[in-house]
Parts: C-alpha cells; sequence; structure tokens
C-alpha cells in the first residue's frame, strides 16, 4: 500500500511539473539600452563556416572580421530578482525560464569602413571601401541569403527585439583578394540619433603562401 502511494505521489508530481510550463505568463515589456560601445575582433573564414579567431593571420581572398554593438553600462546582463523581492507572477515567469525582451533607443544607419592599408594597386590607403563588404548577422540571417548588403545589416535593425542580450553582432567580408603584406581597417558606425561608433581591426597579416 505504501508503495502504491508513492507510486501516486510521483506521477502527480510529474503531471504538475508537465502542467506548470503551460501556465506560463512571461512579460513581453522590452527593456531600453544604448549602444554606446564597438568591440571588433577578427574571423576565420578560411574553412566552411567562419569563427571568431585570435590570429592576426588571413588568407588574401578570405579577410573577415566580426563587429559587435553593446551598452557598456551592462543593460543586457540584467540579473534576475531575488526570490524575496518577487511576486508569484515574477517567480512562475523564473520558473518558465522566460526570456528578458530588450530593445535598443537606436537603430543602424550606416557602416562605413576605410582600409589603413593599400589594398590592391588601384585602393589606396585611407580608400573607403565599404563596397568592398558583405556582412551576415551573427546569430540568423532573416535574408535566407549567405550574405547581405550593409544597408540590409542596418535596416535589420530598426525596431528589432534582442532576447537576453542586448548585443548587435555581424560580419564583415572583403569581397577582393588583398594584394598587399598586411592590412587593416577602421569601422565607423553611424547611429539612428546621430552618434557615431566607431573602431579599428588589429592589424591583419595576408598570407601569400
Amino acid at each position: 500500500m505504501r508503495i502504491f502511494k508513492k507510486a501516486i505521489l510521483i506521477l502527480a508530481i510529474f503531471f504538475i511539473l508537465r502542467i506548470i510550463p503551460g501556465c506560463c505568463d512571461c512579460d513581453e515589456s522590452t527593456i531600453p539600452f544604448n549602444f554606446n560601445s564597438i568591440d571588433i575582433i577578427n574571423l576565420d573564414n578560411s574553412g566552411e563556416w567562419a569563427v571568431t579567431t585570435n590570429s592576426d593571420t588571413m588568407k588574401p581572398g578570405a579577410v573577415a572580421f566580426e563587429v559587435a554593438l553593446f551598452d557598456s553600462l551592462g543593460y543586457f546582463y540584467a540579473a534576475g530578482p531575488s526570490l524575496n523581492s518577487i511576486g508569484f507572477g515574477q517567480a512562475k515567469a523564473m520558473r518558465c525560464d522566460c526570456s528578458m525582451p530588450f530593445s535598443a533607443n537606436q537603430s543602424l544607419k550606416s557602416i562605413r569602413i576605410t582600409s589603413l592599408y593599400a589594398l590592391t594597386p588601384e585602393i589606396d590607403a585611407g580608400s573607403e571601401v565599404s563596397g568592398y563588404f558583405v556582412g551576415r548577422p551573427t546569430n540568423n540571417s532573416s535574408t535566407g541569403a549567405l550574405y547581405t548588403s550593409l544597408e540590409s545589416i542596418c535596416g535589420q535593425t530598426i525596431g528589432k527585439t534582442y532576447y537576453d542580450s542586448g548585443v548587435e553582432s555581424f560580419g564583415l567580408f572583403l569581397t577582393v583578394p588583398v594584394e598587399n603584406d598586411c592590412a587593416r581597417f577602421a569601422v565607423s558606425i553611424k547611429l539612428s540619433d546621430n552618434t557615431i561608433l566607431t573602431d579599428t581591426t588589429r592589424l591583419i597579416f595576408i598570407q601569400n603562401k
């Protein structure tokens, strides 16, 4: 009899745990934040898929890097409230593992890339080379294409909701081979409030052999 009661109790707990996720009522209101910082890391684009790398050596036709925009105040790391300070609705949302939606106060308006070294005999140092780059959102492209234009990268940030992180990141891929021993680029992002965030890549050494 005791074994039967324990079995019934275990089954009851099992069904309760299955029912709770269906009763979730997550708060969909967004948390605002500002893009005020920029970071650039190299991408290894020599394989089938681009991956971040600490290496400064790239092949002439595989120059790429990833740009990340975020809030240096760390709002995208918003910590959940303690159990002692939350009500029933918030506690239920925590048990249901609700995502935390964030929305940026700005969208991207334009991406400008300047080459600090000559890329080819025709592309001198100091040239704007934005037109020689294509982009790809780090998370997933809604365009359905592997690569997209820099204008599309900017356009997909309008009204965008970020879940559990306030970071906008995308890869930038050079479409012409570098005919020099090294390369370096300055990237300027103009935001919808006319703020400009600028950073430079590390010095990239071109592997000619």
